[in-house]
């Protein structure tokens, strides 16, 4: 019996994660000539938290405003909570997985997940014989260790796949400030992490 929850439960989620989905809804489009500039988007306005990390991506055009996300089983890869867009960029059809942990209370799982992640960019969804061992979900882990992203869009369009390499970095760094080029050539980097845990979204 738990052999088949087991494989129900991989099915649901493998589906979920994989970006396959049915031609149907008409998706929220994102035009990405619409995109702010990240440097009138101050990252100090928002909490470093999911709820923040996902309004910091609606104000840089990276998520749908009036999408309604998907909340995901993120118990199952360890996380605190995690929600999914379906949407599309420039007409290809967009998933993006964000999930938030809890760097200082991770179980067994949640570790091997995110040292999957920052070992391989992937991860398994199960570790457990004979489940899931040959699938991997391309991945992103914040350097904070508390975000993780999964990004699918399999167009080559030039403006998608550079879309996409900046979504991956900003979610690299968030919530920590960008870094602000000077006149002589040098770079001053702020931390804003008690000031994002203040600030409201």
């Amino acid at each position: 019996m738990k052999k088949i929850f087991l494989a129900a439960v991989c099915a649901v989620i493998a589906l979920s994660m994989s970006g396959c989905f049915n031609r149907g809804p008409q998706f929220e489009n994102i035009d990405t000539a619409q995109s702010a500039d990240p440097a009138t988007v101050s990252v100090k306005d928002y909490k470093d938290d999911l709820n923040g990390l996902i309004g910091y991506f609606k104000a840089l055009n990276y998520l749908p405003v009036q999408t309604e996300p998907t909340k995901m089983m993120s118990e199952v890869i360890g996380a605190k909570e995690g929600y999914r867009y379906i949407y599309t960029v420039n007409g290809s059809q967009t998933v993006i997985e964000l999930y938030e942990y809890d760097p200082s209370s991770q179980d067994a799982n949640a570790q091997r997940v995110i040292n999957e992640i920052k070992k391989n960019g992937s991860f398994h969804l199960f570790d457990k014989e004979g489940v899931d061992k040959d699938v991997t979900y391309p991945a992103v882990i914040s350097d904070s260790g508390k975000f993780m992203m999964i990004y699918i869009d399999n167009s080559t369009d030039e403006a998608n796949v550079a879309r996409a390499e900046t979504i991956k970095k900003a979610l690299k760094v968030y919530p920590a400030a960008a870094k602000i080029e000077t006149s002589d050539n040098t770079s001053k980097e702020g931390s804003t992490t008690t000031e994002s845990s203040q600030a409201s979204a």
